[in-house]
């Protein structure tokens, strides 16, 4: 045991100097499913973004940071596996534009682009989700279902040149653990 605890005081010794933050990471705080008058769905979620400082340079040095928001949705079946429903990702870029001195969010699936003053701002509007269409099935009706929603920063959208950096630093590895959460429709 004593050996154990001296390899974390180690650990948390050296974990400044390699420049590896414990901040740094998204967290899934809220996430909710709900069904609209017309039968389709809808997401609203609540996520925080904190980005390592390594990652946050590399934007304003212009590389785009990409998130994949991936979500699922399985019904719970008792003498059988769990169906998946629902799986789908939903992609936003974020980079920094130094002439214009504005932060941009672009998403994926609109191709709808907004402009920040700070990226304090942006990062706001980013994990604020509200009333965002989910491609579910009409005959999610009935049942027990269990969905997970997670967000991670895409590494293979780095420009090709920074992914091997980005694959070895704990830096570039950002994401939130899976939101969980069950309903009943």
């Amino acid at each position: 045991m004593n050996r154990f605890a001296g390899w974390l005081t180690l650990f948390g010794l050296l974990a400044p100097i390699a420049g590896w933050s414990a901040e740094a990471g998204f967290i899934v705080r809220r996430a909710e499913l709900f069904r609209h008058e017309d039968r389709s769905w809808g997401l609203d979620a609540d996520i925080d973004y904190h980005f390592s400082e390594t990652a946050v340079e590399a934007m304003h040095n212009g590389v785009p940071l990409t998130l994949v928001m991936r979500l699922r949705v399985k019904r719970v079946r008792p003498w059988w596996w769990d169906e998946t429903l629902i799986s789908e990702n939903h992609r936003r870029t974020i980079r920094f534009h130094p002439l214009a001195r504005a932060y941009q969010l672009t998403r994926a699936e609109s191709g709808v682009t907004e402009n920040f003053a700070s990226l304090h701002a942006l990062l706001e509007e980013l994990g604020r989700i509200r009333n965002l269409p989910v491609d579910a099935p009409r005959t999610l009706a009935g049942g027990e279902y269990r969905a997970s929603l997670s967000v991670t920063l895409d590494i293979e959208s780095l420009p090709l040149p920074l992914r091997p950096t980005a694959y070895l630093s704990p830096q570039w590895h950002l994401n939130s653990p899976w939101f969980r959460w069950s309903f009943a429709n």
